[in-house]
């Protein structure tokens, strides 16, 4: 799949009018952080954010946000810094002018993530949320993220770990597949970061996002808002993520060295 299909594919997956129905108000599209308490995507999308954020106590400085989606996490990201200093990515020029949108007085830009327009040492943090896996790939990302930070500085990310293409076809390149965790872990490492910390959370996060989504769907159908053929795809994809074993949800936090 080139450019312009992964573009054209992922963008009608997210601005898909059931999509954004299920997400609510806030234009979030990741998986989210389920607690006990929570109540619905929405919710869980902003749980998510303030799990990954712990990793950054002081957050001090500017933060770029890479695959920023529709703009929800970058317009998140202001609970705790100014506009000016929040910067966002993404490939989908379509996307970007969503995010323009809903994070209007941050920078937004459209731009590639293994290929930073940025110069060295720039940026204090980067957040990435359920975006580098599907990259060409995530080690030059890796290499890329911490050329732009500064030393000292933080990358924190929620990432999809999973040793086949079987479920994301080809939205996903080949070379982007890692075995197990401790290959994971080994990229951080070969792009020289430190202090590298991997959560797996799969059951908080994927499976309990799966199965809300399930049955909202379930829900959606029996109220005559979905067609039968939509409602038994998306439901079979779903039961046949559940059951993979193959599959694992991380949370994940690395420190580029201070020279």
């Amino acid at each position: 799949m080139d450019k312009n299909e992964f573009l054209t594919v992922f963008d009608n997956l997210i601005l898909d009018p059931l999509t954004r129905d299920y997400y609510g108000q806030e234009e979030f599209f990741n998986v989210g952080y389920w607690r006990s308490d929570t109540q619905n995507q929405q919710e869980a999308s902003f749980n998510l954010m303030e799990k990954l954020l712990e990793a950054i106590p002081d957050k001090q400085g500017n933060i770029l946000d890479v695959g920023c989606g529709l703009g929800a996490t970058t317009s998140y990201l202001l609970k705790y810094y100014l506009p000016a200093d929040v910067v966002g990515i993404n490939i989908s020029p379509k996307q970007i002018a969503r995010s323009a949108v809903n994070a209007p007085d941050c920078k937004i830009i459209c731009m590639d993530a293994v290929q930073m327009e940025f110069e060295d040492d720039t940026f204090n943090n980067i957040i990435c949320v359920e975006a580098a896996f599907y990259f060409n790939t995530r080690e030059k990302f890796l290499k890329e993220a911490w050329r732009v930070l500064k030393p000292g500085g933080k990358l924190i990310l929620s990432d999809l770990v999973f040793n086949t293409t079987k479920y994301f076809g080809d939205l996903v390149v080949p070379q982007n597949i890692v075995q197990d965790i401790e290959e994971y872990k080994g990229l951080y490492q070969q792009a020289e970061f430190q202090q590298i910390e991997v959560l797996e959370a799969t059951e908080e996060c994927w499976n309990t996002h799966s199965r809300d989504l399930k049955s909202w769907i379930e829900k959606e159908f029996e109220a005559g808002e979905i067609d039968e053929e939509t409602y038994k795809v998306n439901v079979a994809a779903i039961d046949d993520l559940l059951i993979s074993s193959s599959l694992n949800y991380l949370l994940v936090s690395a420190k580029k060295p201070i020279k």
